[in-house]
């Protein structure tokens, strides 16, 4: 794309006295990654702005920058070079990149799933219903972005605004129909999916996390709800009846534009019904808005009920046949770190369930899961992590002290933060009356927990769930909740 088209396409207010025809090969954010033929975006930061190194990224041979007024007037450029002033860098950048990628979403039935939690275990049922349907479909989520013949491990659950249309376009050549994006309040703040237009939005549910970065909970809705405004929505929203926050936020649609979907409430658009839980999961009665039908699925849980409600109800959306969706659920075995369980043999006397629970309503939501499935005491494994939201530490050591019989503290991704002092921020909301075990060594936590065991106990390891690292300081090591557990289990 021809430089002066590009800055057209986003009312960018094009230099006089400077030659626009040169092609655009790439958009990058890097100063030090560019290349001949880049359009440099300087991006400003928590520390430093971007912006300040057009220098090097011309030298690099980008062809011209587009930088704050502050960055350009810190390093004025002379006639021969071609820098760009943008007041609102995020949105700039953001729109960009959609219009060099060429407005990818506009090819594709594009799903965005947003909520504290649940959007990976939804996001992944609707990719599996719609391939299942026979559509081509691209995932982009927390644990990695795919589609047929493509795979790469996420580094963030939404990417930042290139990245993100980099992808969506390489999804679009690859001829995938639709894309299922986990919408992070963090992207939605940041605008990082400006360009971007959903058919469907989903919502699953808000409760506390990420208080280190949004104000208040307040702040965090805003964020949430940025995804169902007419910028980028333009099809349906699929909204959790029984969260509060979900009840605000269908107030403030239109009604025709909504679908719901409840675990209690009959009254909504998706429901179930005649629930029959086992321990190879839960079968019952589906209702919605394509008829009644027997479904059996083996997730287990409320809260996977709500995913699943969710998930069907966005598929029904997009013309997936009811009769596919019950036929596939059977089938759906669950996401890597989410319920998954831990076994090295089928004799294994104790059940070891790993999870990404890392904040109070899904550790509570955890613990009251599994304990129908654990006939025996339900140790809890967990810690939380540091540089990230304290105030809610001691409110998952209250619900760990409440709901599980055993209670191990230990260390998570501590980060910057004295290890010892966020251990003391979990205790101090744990009662008197109960005594929790505290080991800040995360792998011998979980060895001890595994080796106390009793047959028919059951172990919840919380907080990492697929995550294969810790973070020490500012350094990441390997280390993975699953293979520790395997480790325990073969020396028990």
């Amino acid at each position: 794309m021809k430089l002066r088209e590009l800055l057209a396409k986003v009312n960018l207010q094009q230099p006089e006295h400077f030659a626009l025809d040169l092609e655009v090969n790439r958009v990058c954010t890097n100063s030090h990654a560019c290349q001949k033929g880049d359009l440099f975006i300087g991006m400003p930061g928590t520390r430093v702005d971007g912006g300040e190194f057009w220098q090097s990224a011309m030298g690099q041979g980008a062809i011209a920058a587009v930088v704050t007024p502050q960055a350009a007037d810190k390093q004025p450029p002379t006639a021969d070079v071609c820098v760009i002033k943008a007041e609102d860098m995020i949105s700039t950048c953001s729109a960009i990149a959609a219009a060099f990628y060429n407005y990818p979403t506009s090819k594709l039935n594009t799903v965005g799933v947003t909520g504290t939690n649940g959007k990976t275990t939804t996001s992944h049922l609707i990719e599996y219903f719609l391939c299942r349907a026979k559509h081509p479909t691209a995932l982009l989520g927390t644990l990695y972005t795919r589609w047929q013949g493509y795979s790469q491990i996420a580094t963030h659950t939404t990417p930042f605004a290139v990245e993100l249309q980099s992808q969506l376009s390489e999804a679009v050549k690859a001829g995938n129909e639709y894309a299922v994006m986990e919408v992070s309040s963090h992207a939605l703040a940041q605008g990082r999916v400006k360009g971007c237009g959903f058919e469907v939005g989903v919502f699953t549910n808000l409760t506390q996390d990420h208080l280190d970065y949004h104000q208040d909970m307040e702040d965090y809705f805003l964020a949430k709800s940025l995804l169902f405004s007419p910028e980028y929505l333009n099809g349906k929203a699929i909204i959790n009846l029984d969260d509060p926050y979900g009840q605000r936020l269908i107030k403030q649609l239109d009604s025709s534009q909504v679908w719901t979907y409840s675990v209690n409430n009959q009254s909504a658009d998706l429901y179930t019904s005649d629930l029959d839980y086992q321990p190879t999961g839960v079968s019952g009665k589906l209702h919605t808005p394509a008829g009644k039908v027997a479904f059996n699925s083996p997730l287990v849980g409320q809260f996977n009920l709500a995913n699943l409600l969710a998930a069907v109800g966005t598929a029904l959306h997009l013309g997936v046949d009811l009769k596919i969706l019950t036929d596939s659920l059977p089938h759906f075995s669950g996401v890597p770190g989410r319920m998954e369980r831990v076994q090295i043999n089928p004799n294994q006397d104790i059940s070891v369930i790993v999870d990404y629970a890392h904040t109070p309503d899904s550790l509570k939501n955890l613990l009251q899961a599994a304990r129908p499935f654990i006939s025996g005491k339900m140790i809890c494994v967990f810690g939380c992590g540091g540089d990230r939201d304290r105030t809610k530490r001691p409110l998952m050591g209250k619900i760990a002290a409440e709901l599980a019989d055993v209670a191990v503290v230990t260390s998570d991704n501590p980060r910057t933060e004295n290890p010892e002092q966020i251990l003391k921020d979990v205790v101090a909301g744990i009662p008197d009356t109960v005594e929790p075990i505290v080991i800040g060594d995360r792998a011998k936590a979980i060895a001890t927990a595994i080796q106390d065991a009793q047959p028919g106990d059951g172990v919840l390891i919380a907080g990492k769930g697929h995550e294969d690292y810790q973070i020490l300081g500012t350094e990441k090591i390997h280390f993975d909740d699953r293979e520790q557990a395997r480790e325990a289990l073969k020396h028990r």
